[in-house]
């Protein structure tokens, strides 16, 4: 009989050997599969954001030869699963800020029903602002068709539109196949700089409506921000991110 020392692993050891060395390798590719996810989130996040304050500083400096339809999502065609959407007017923005919301939320239903409080709320502080009730200013909401009022009124430097740009971008993991996150800002900036015309060509609508004519030209208020808020000619701009489930 060999002793102990040289009869070398038994079956057994071997398989609580590789075991050990399974459990081990598991672990590892887990961290990294982790890890790569979160790489990959982080990205998403950074570029939707990037995207966002690109197109709102398109709207701000005027770069645009025609106003932006509000409310149609358009595909971004560098970056597979990403798209944005602009929205123009208190109403617009206030539908698009409930959609992000409302994905952040997801399936939480105590978060629905704070968000709705929250949204209510602003409602409430809104039109006492405005001097108006609840209901008032809810049927003005409605009433606060972005196209309407341009057609009406000539664009000026002077007159100021509540804008956000929300990005959607591929959610990491998804729960479900094309699910999304999404990230929007907002900022107030004025009707000269989202018409897309220039001073004169702004002018010479404004004297064929029989409008005063446009004053200086002046485009927007300050650029929009990441991360937070920042300051904007006639209001502040609003950076949030958040997640949401599939549209």
């Amino acid at each position: 009989m060999q002793p102990r020392s040289e009869a070398g692993f038994t079956l057994i050891e071997a398989l609580v050997a590789l075991m050990i060395v399974a459990m081990v390798v598991i672990e590892y590719i887990g961290i990294r599969t982790t890890a790569l996810i979160d790489a990959t989130q982080a990205r998403n996040c950074r570029l939707a954001r990037e995207l966002a304050e690109e197109k709102m500083s398109e709207l701000q400096a005027g770069a645009r030869e025609t106003p932006p339809e509000s409310g149609t999502e358009v595909n971004i065609e560098r970056y597979k699963g990403f798209s944005y959407k602009i929205g123009v007017g208190e109403s617009e923005v206030a539908r698009l800020e409930g959609d992000v919301a409302a994905n952040a939320a997801g399936e939480n239903a105590q978060a629905n029903d704070r968000l709705e409080w929250q949204h209510d709320r602003e409602s409430y502080r809104k039109a006492s602002a405005k001097g108006l009730s609840y209901t008032e200013y809810n049927d003005k909401l409605l009433q606060d068709d972005y196209q309407r009022k341009m057609a009406e009124e000539a664009p000026s430097a002077d007159k100021f539109e509540e804008v956000a740009v929300v990005v959607y971008f591929p959610k990491m993991p998804p729960d479900y196949p094309d699910q999304k996150d999404s990230l929007l800002i907002k900022a107030r900036l004025s009707t000269l700089a989202l018409s897309g015309l220039t001073p004169k060509q702004a002018e010479s609508v404004a004297q064929s409506k029989g409008q005063a004519a446009t004053p200086e030209s002046g485009a927007s208020g300050g650029p929009a921000s990441g991360g937070g808020n920042s300051g904007g000619a006639s209001g502040n701009n609003a950076g949030n991110a958040s997640s949401g489930k599939a549209r």
